[in-house]
């Protein structure tokens, strides 16, 4: 039985790793999709939200922040981007710092293209833009999300 609960830990200790290194891969991946696929990408601290309900049923979150840092796209110290959901649906946010993948409309507003633009900092992330920053400007954007 000892030899038992020796092994399932063995076991632990080597999927673990494996898992988190897969998941971080993910994510990473996610994030650089994220990147190719808008034409704005800061770290943000979101710090207001407004919301109005319109009459197609949608409601129109505006959301206010703090750049922190931005990575692509034109340099902002306070940045705001509108997000369309269903009527009645949460509004999510608080001051946590987030990465945010925005697409810039005709007129210059900014704008939610949808699920998969929004990351929390991470050490995979922050290691892969500390490496890559100067890189970003150089990135090919099909800006295929915004459309």
């Amino acid at each position: 039985m000892k030899n038992i609960i020796v092994l399932l830990f063995l076991l632990v200790g080597v999927i673990h790793p494996a898992l988190a290194q897969n998941e971080a891969s993910s994510e990473l991946n996610g994030f650089i999709q994220a990147i190719k696929n808008v034409h704005y990408l800061a770290k943000l601290k979101v710090t207001k939200v407004e919301v109005t309900v319109q009459n197609d049923g949608l409601e129109k979150q505006v959301f206010f922040a703090e750049v922190l840092d931005t990575y692509k796209g034109e340099s902002h110290k306070n940045i705001n981007y509108e997000m369309l959901v269903e009527e009645g649906e949460d509004v999510i946010f608080n001051s946590t710092p987030v990465y945010v993948a925005l697409c810039l409309d005709s007129a210059g507003n900014y704008y939610w293209p949808g699920t998969g633009s929004e990351f929390k900092p991470s050490t995979v992330i922050d290691v892969w833009l500390a490496e890559n920053k100067e890189k970003l400007i150089d990135i090919v954007s099909v800006a295929d999300w915004c459309k």
